[in-house]
């Protein structure tokens, strides 16, 4: 139960506007699982700078706050959230379907 307990506490914090960043990472992040030629490690890392970007973009134009530093922060960490959401949730399904493969 432990992780749906994080799982929990990071839709606690990640605002309403940026669960869609979440699904976009993690789509992204298996679109790069397949692509040939990128190893596993970089994947997260991607994941993460791409949903920094993705939210402060968001915050700055799509929700017109512009450039400020309140924005730029609340980006950075609504984004480090984001990318922490997609890892982990990629991480949880693979876990459940183990799970299943070595009960069957």
């Amino acid at each position: 139960m432990e992780g749906m307990d994080f799982l929990g506490l990071l839709y606690e914090y990640i605002k309403a506007d940026f669960i869609i960043v979440a699904v976009a990472l993690y789509a992204l992040g298996m679109f790069l699982k397949g692509a040939p030629g990128i190893k596993d490690w970089v994947i997260p890392f991607v994941l993460l700078g791409t949903g920094i970007v993705f939210t402060v973009l968001t915050l700055a134009i799509i929700l017109e706050q512009g450039f400020t530093a309140k924005v730029i922060l609340e980006g950075v960490l609504q984004g480090i959230l984001c990318a922490a959401l997609a890892v982990f949730s990629n991480q949880m399904i693979k876990q459940v379907q183990k799970r299943e493969k070595n009960t069957l």
